[in-house]
């Protein structure tokens, strides 16, 4: 018997399902009038509740940023463990840490109709630029959030010292050892302030590596931790 076309034929369905799970960008409205666009992929059946993850983009948080982000950190791995994951593109050009941050309760509200989050609360990870905002929304909201994830981040001058907010929050920082030092000095300088809360934080500092962190594309690394703040956090 020939199996290379029932080989053929499963991979194909299997990629089928993995293609029907990206649901693309969706688009809402805010209550004031904003039009916010977002990239999101959840599992095809229906659950009570559902891990859900808001992924904050880098850099101008652009489509292209957020299709970036996608890509190297988020879709792999939402796939294949069942994740809902929601990236949204910063209305107007305005960064979601320079004022868009007030539309990130909406955003989730509407994702909660449809996919209601275990516990609920959601995980939150940002990017560069997307880890400031995600210091910001989690600092603003920390009742909305099991995990804070910053692939690198760290906290804006007016955050700095409402860090306090955070002690309920499961925080981990990536770094590279050749950031910006002040980057990394500013990274160091959360991560102490969170220890002396007695918070749950961790700064990993990755050897050889720069701004962009290329040894944790994939999003391996990232979505362990999310499953252990998911596993402390509903259990």
């Amino acid at each position: 018997m020939n199996v290379r076309p029932l080989v053929l034929l499963g991979l194909a369905i299997l990629a089928s399902a993995a293609a029907a799970q990206d649901r693309g960008f969706q688009r809402m409205t805010t209550t004031d009038g904003t039009r916010l666009d977002y990239r999101l992929v959840a599992p095809p059946e229906k659950q009570a509740r559902y891990p859900v993850l808001l992924a904050l983009p880098p850099g101008s948080q652009t489509v292209g940023m957020v299709d970036w982000g996608w890509k190297n950190y988020y879709l792999n791995e939402a796939l294949r463990r069942g994740w809902v994951v929601v990236s949204p593109i910063a209305p107007g050009g305005r960064l979601f840490v320079q004022g868009a941050e007030k539309y990130l309760p909406e955003l989730l509200a509407e994702v909660a109709r449809t996919y209601p989050p275990e516990g609920e609360k959601f995980h939150l990870a940002g990017v560069s630029n997307g880890g400031l905002s995600s210091f910001r929304i989690a600092i603003l909201h920390p009742e909305l959030f099991h995990s804070l994830a910053v692939l690198p981040g760290w906290p804006a001058p007016a955050d700095v010292e409402r860090l306090d907010r955070l002690e309920e929050v499961q925080v981990r920082m990536w770094a590279g050892e050749r950031e910006n030092p002040s980057w990394l000095g500013l990274m160091r300088q959360a991560e102490s302030r969170l220890q002396a809360l007695e918070a749950d934080v961790e700064l990993v500092v990755l050897p050889g590596e720069g701004h962009t962190l290329g040894s944790l594309f994939g999003g391996e690394a990232l979505f362990e931790f999310l499953e252990s703040a998911r596993s402390t956090s509903v259990h």
